[in-house]
């Protein structure tokens, strides 16, 4: 095994009332051929049996469990930032899954490169009770993701991994006002002058696609933090008169969808408006044809 005291990685694993899941989670950090990492969990306040799920996994020196206050995850991730020890440190939500070779995959990327990257990713799929799809980075080559691909959403999600010792690297937004989507506004905050997140063309992680997940559990949240997040989008990044359309008509296509899903046609229809100007034609008549006939009737339609 390799000595915890020279991780290449640090993998920072914020928590809250995870326990049925991070079991899993942490069992696929152990399973990785590259051996050179830590683990930081961060519980973010649970108040489930998290302790007890983690403790069996001290034994292993390269777990670390990290309690604090609750905060939001933006704030757990950061936690974890300041106190991880590898030159590289990977986000993972501890109901998401590395495949055995997320690591080395991505080692095998950092030492090919010309120069060491600040941002690099894989790609991912989604499990939806046992059925796996691909996710919207699937069809995307290698190479870089920079700024204007940000604006059109954050396919990534949390899916990135840091170089640390780069001091050029804003933090997560700590207010948890926009949690769920401060991973957003964290990678469209380090790319906004010309950082890239380098992708690599490889799927070595699984998203869990639970109920309980962030963006599947309550949709009227989500719509509120979505709408901060447009006004926190124009207060904290440089943009074009185009830019700012595509980004805004990002966030408003967003929150239609999430109006869609709760069956709130009328609310929907008012984002689809909002988003119209910045998503193009085809998009914008896709989404208000959903937006008029509710999911009901989309379910029929489909089957």
């Amino acid at each position: 095994m390799i000595s915890p005291t020279a991780p290449f990685f640090s993998i920072v694993i914020p928590t809250y009332n995870r326990a049925g899941f991070i079991a899993r989670t942490l069992d696929t950090v152990q399973a990785q051929t590259f051996e050179a990492w830590e683990v930081l969990v961060v519980d973010d306040g649970s108040k489930d049996d998290t302790t007890e799920v983690v403790r069996p996994f001290l034994a292993d020196a390269r777990f670390h469990y990290l309690p604090k206050e609750n905060a939001e995850r933006g704030a757990a991730r950061n936690y974890g930032l300041a106190r991880a020890r590898g030159e590289y440190v990977i986000f993972l939500d501890s109901d998401d899954l590395f495949h055995p070779n997320h690591l080395a995959t991505l080692h095998a990327a950092i030492t090919a490169a010309a120069t060491q990257p600040d941002f690099i990713a894989t790609k991912y799929d989604f499990d939806r009770d046992g059925q796996r799809r691909p996710s919207d980075l699937a069809m995307l080559p290698a190479g870089p993701l920079g700024f204007e691909s940000f604006l059109g959403g954050n396919s990534l999600a949390c899916n990135v991994c840091v170089r640390r010792q780069n001091p050029a690297l804003r933090l997560f937004e700590e207010d948890r006002r926009y949690a769920a989507v401060e991973d957003w506004l964290f990678l469209l905050e380090n790319t906004q002058h010309g950082a890239a997140v380098q992708l690599v063309d490889a799927v070595t992680l699984t998203m869990n696609d639970h109920d309980q997940r962030s963006m599947r559990s309550d949709n009227q949240g989500l719509i509120q933090r979505l709408e901060l997040a447009a006004g926190w989008m124009e207060q904290h990044l440089t943009l074009t008169d185009e830019q700012r359309q595509r980004l805004l008509g990002r966030v408003y296509y967003l929150c239609a969808i999430h109006a869609y899903a709760d069956g709130h046609r009328g609310q929907a229809l008012g984002f689809a408006r909002q988003a119209a100007p910045g998503i193009g034609i085809k998009a914008a008549v896709a989404l208000f044809l959903r937006s008029v006939l509710g999911v009901k009737v989309i379910g029929l339609l489909k089957r």
